[in-house]
C-alpha cells in the first residue's frame, strides 16, 4: 500500500514540474521563466528550483480545489517571485 502511495506521489510530482516546464517553455505565467533563472542563477540546480516551484503549484492548486475557486495565477506569480527571495534570504 505504501508502495502505491510512493508511486502516486512520485507521479502527482513529475506532473506538476511537467507544468513547470511548460508554464516556462510558454512564457506564461511570466514570473515563472524569471524565477527559474533567478534560482538558478543563486546556485539552485535545476531540477531542484523546478521542484520548488511545483511545491507553489501544488500548493495554489490545492487552495482552489479545497475552496472551490478559479486558479488564482497572479497569486501563483506573486507566491513564485517570493520563493527567488526566499532563496536568496537562506
Amino acid at each position: 500500500m505504501q508502495e502505491m502511495e510512493q508511486a502516486e506521489d512520485d507521479f502527482a510530482q513529475k506532473a506538476l514540474v511537467g507544468a513547470v516546464e511548460n508554464q516556462i517553455a510558454d512564457g506564461h505565467p511570466r514570473e515563472a521563466g524569471l524565477v527559474i533563472m533567478d534560482l538558478i542563477g543563486q546556485g539552485v540546480g535545476r531540477e531542484e528550483a523546478l521542484e520548488k516551484m511545483a511545491d507553489v503549484l501544488a500548493a495554489h492548486i490545492a487552495v482552489s480545489m479545497n475552496e472551490e475557486t478559479p486558479f488564482d495565477v497572479n497569486a501563483y506569480a506573486r507566491d513564485l517571485l517570493q520563493l527567488a527571495q526566499a532563496d536568496t534570504s537562506e
